[in-house]
């Protein structure tokens, strides 16, 4: 498990067949599930997304900000 961050994309991005991701999406990992727009993505697709962030992270920028 990882501690929460809000991280950005620096360009779009396919993370898979048909899900493809603007620049500047904004996703946030908590407690090892992934949100985007306030919101966890399916549960089916969270895997996927951790693994994705996880292995490309030249892909975003952190913007992990204080509360």
């Amino acid at each position: 498990m990882q501690k929460a961050r809000v991280i950005k994309l620096i360009k779009e991005s396919t993370v898979m067949k048909g899900a493809t991701l603007p620049k500047d999406t904004e996703l946030e990992v908590v407690n090892d599930v992934v949100y985007m727009g306030g919101f966890p993505i399916p549960p089916e697709m969270q895997g996927i997304f951790l693994n994705w962030i996880d292995t490309n992270p030249k892909l975003f920028k952190v913007d992990t900000r204080p509360w």
